[in-house]
């Protein structure tokens, strides 16, 4: 169900739409999709709070999983892609580059035991230059 303002017999400006499975999104629209900064939120819990783009997460914001996991930085076509800190239930961290949802470039990848390894991802695994430190 949406609730909101309309343009042209389309969802245009801002509103809240309820999937049947209780996903939920409240933001901006354009054009019948998601466009400029919104919240979304999933029946687990699962949340993401940022920008979209004919409707994909694209721009800043934070993702927030079920299980504690959460993510805050730059998305492209509704993956993790640019710069960002991933930041696991368990307290492993990534701050760095991110490509389609893995590592890749540059990045720091810290333990909860202080480990830290610093250097070149390639498709979420350790590839090129890097220091590891324990």
């Amino acid at each position: 169900m949406y609730e909101g303002e309309w343009l042209d017999d389309k969802a245009h400006g801002i509103g809240s739409y309820t999937h049947t499975d209780g996903a939920k999104y409240e933001g901006t629209w354009k054009d019948d999709k998601q466009d400029g900064l919104g919240k979304e939120t999933w029946p687990d819990r699962a949340c993401y709070e940022g920008s979209y783009k004919q409707g994909k997460k694209s721009g800043k914001g934070k993702f927030k999983w079920a299980d504690g996991s959460e993510y805050e930085g730059s998305f492209m076509d509704n993956n993790i892609h640019g710069k960002g800190i991933y930041t696991w239930n368990d307290k492993r961290q990534y701050m760095g580059d991110w490509k389609n949802n893995k590592m890749d470039g540059e990045g720091t990848f810290i333990w909860p035991d202080q480990r830290k390894y610093i250097g070149q991802y390639k498709d979420d695994k350790k590839e090129g230059v890097g220091v590891f430190e324990w």
